[in-house]
């Protein structure tokens, strides 16, 4: 079972500091106007502390402000490592745009053709592996993982990935003249939200989601 992105040792050193950036970074926002702008809910404040409430990919998280901690809100546990950096990317760079309605591919997102290599790699390409004989069980996928079908074709999905920030998934089944193609497109207000490589790592978030729904 493919898990995702790898990380080795040299790597999670600098996995580690890009959160203790992102907390740092999310201390000095006005956290309440931070919240409302990302549509995350402010569940309690005090003097001491603040707690939001913000889902991810069909999940509700906890966030806990000045100190950046976050935890699953079901179970108390602490996320992985990528999904707290990315909420708090998420939180710290929001501004509140609204839905465009002008759908964007990965390559017009900015610095997206530094990573588009990756982006492909660890998102399209697998889906593709993985569900090139079975587009009914793609779409079961992503209604299971929180999707719904999307009007982009007949076989396509919009996974809300963050309150303001939703993916679309197209496939298009192969046949004895062509293999399974995969695309992956979003609003153009995600470039108000989230850095290109946080658009690559959570898409692939999503892809392994969907592979492990496949039955």
């Amino acid at each position: 079972m493919y898990d995702g992105i790898q990380r080795d040792l040299v790597k999670q050193d600098n996995y580690e500091t890009a959160h203790q950036l992102a907390k740092e970074k999310l201390r000095e926002t006005d956290f309440v106007q931070q919240c409302t702008k990302a549509g995350a809910e402010i569940i309690e404040s005090s003097p001491e502390k603040t707690l939001a409430r913000i889902k991810f990919i069909n999940r509700d998280y906890l966030v806990e402000y000045p100190s950046g901690e976050i935890r699953f809100e079901d179970t108390g546990e602490t996320p992985p490592l990528w999904e707290r950096i990315i909420i708090l990317h998420y939180l710290a760079n929001a501004r509140g745009t609204s839905q465009t309605g002008e759908l964007i591919s990965y390559q017009q997102v900015p610095d997206g053709w530094l990573y588009y290599p990756n982006f492909v790699k660890r998102t399209t390409q697998i889906l593709a592996k993985t569900f090139a004989d079975d587009p009914e069980g793609f779409i079961q996928a992503g209604l299971a993982i929180g999707g719904k079908k999307s009007q982009l074709g007949e076989y396509a999905l919009e996974i809300p990935a963050l309150p303001r920030v939703s993916y679309h998934f197209i496939m298009w089944p192969g046949d004895d003249e062509f293999e399974t193609e995969f695309n992956c497109v979003f609003d153009r207000s995600i470039i108000d939200y989230l850095p290109a490589e946080d658009i690559t790592v959570l898409a692939n978030m999503i892809a392994v989601k969907l592979i492990k729904q496949k039955k």
